[in-house]
């Protein structure tokens, strides 16, 4: 009787070979070839997203020790690391310590090419236990472009400290076309419609309970994929960096009301507060959307920019300068961070 209930599994498991072979389905399972958001030029000329900064020559910045009531419990969302493709100023575990020996409350780092979850576990585990360090994931081409399996794999790793999920950024179409190079690019919409991977890349931030950011989309393809977002119950968005120039989003302060009013938190990096070429369109964004929307982050990492803990505090002298309240200062450092990133008020 043994012998003959395995004869009759094995023949089960070869009739459903043949059956597959034969193209017919089996169970549920069906296959098809996978489109990916990923477009390549004939003749990729300018290589990658990251070669145009692999030959910079800025020198380092110094650290200023600048110290300031705003830094105790701020959160930073938005910090860039080595090691990297390109030189950065100091890697993930001299940042985090820095930013706690100053009093913050919490990191977001992130990586154009790589995810860093696993990162955020060995820095709370090893450098700055009690510091809210989180890892992040950006959509760019080395990651497969919209690839839900990266998210879930972003999601999934130990710990649970992965939590904000970039669009694309440095590869994205928008700005590779803005720039007029001739490397690969990721798409998140064709002929005015967001492609399907979007559409489960956004299930999968909101089963995951993730962060999602806007990355360097166009003003157009930025409020689709908000509304999106919020129709399959993202709760949490920010919208990357508006106005920082061609090559990223580039909105009006009207588009961005929009993308407030359906609960998008506006990032307004710190240097742009402290160039004057940008600090009164800032200024103005920020007194458009209101500081009920808005999140001071420092983008800093590359050579030559100020670390985190200064960058905060030189945006914060700029924003008193310009007469913000200290509640208002509170606000955009501390409590919209903490909202964006899921974490409790204190």
């Amino acid at each position: 009787m043994k012998t003959l209930l395995m004869g009759s599994a094995t023949a089960c498991v070869v009739l459903l070979a043949a059956q597959a072979v034969a193209g017919l389905q089996v169970g549920e399972i069906h296959w098809a070839r996978h489109l990916s958001s990923i477009v390549t030029p004939s003749h990729n000329i300018a290589l990658s997203g990251w070669e145009a900064y692999k030959h910079r020559t800025t020198q380092p910045s110094a650290d200023q020790h600048l110290d300031d009531p705003i830094l105790k419990g701020a959160i930073d969302i938005h910090a860039h690391f080595g090691p990297d493709t390109y030189p950065r100023q100091w890697d993930l575990f001299e940042i985090a310590r820095l930013a706690q020996q100053r009093g913050m409350r919490g990191i977001v780092f992130k990586n154009h090419w790589s995810e860093s979850a696993g990162l955020a576990y060995l820095v709370r585990k090893y450098a700055t236990p009690g510091l809210e360090v989180f890892g992040s994931l950006s959509l760019n081409t080395p990651e497969g472009g919209i690839n839900p399996e990266a998210v879930r794999y972003f999601a999934e790793v130990e710990g649970g400290y992965g939590k904000v999920v970039w669009m694309p950024t440095h590869d994205s179409e928008h700005e590779v076309r803005t720039r007029g190079e001739a490397r690969p690019y990721v798409q998140v919409s064709r002929d005015g419609t967001l492609l399907p991977e979007v559409y489960e890349v956004l299930d999968l931030i909101a089963q995951y309970d993730l962060t999602l950011a806007t990355g360097h989309v166009t003003d157009a393809e930025m409020l689709m994929i908000v509304r999106e977002a919020r129709r399959r119950g993202v709760k949490r968005i920010i919208i990357t960096h508006p106005n920082l120039g061609p090559m990223y989003t580039d909105p009006t302060n009207d588009q961005l009301r929009q993308a407030a009013d359906l609960g998008g938190f506006i990032e307004i990096v710190g240097g742009r507060l402290r160039r004057e070429t940008s600090r009164e369109a800032a200024l103005a964004t920020i007194r458009a959307v209101g500081v009920e929307h808005c999140i001071i982050s420092t983008d800093s990492g590359l050579v030559g920019t100020a670390n985190s803990p200064d960058a905060l505090v030189l945006a914060a002298r700029e924003l008193r300068k310009a007469g913000f309240s200290e509640h208002d200062l509170e606000t955009m450092f501390k409590r919209n961070p903490a909202m964006v990133l899921g974490l409790p008020a204190e």
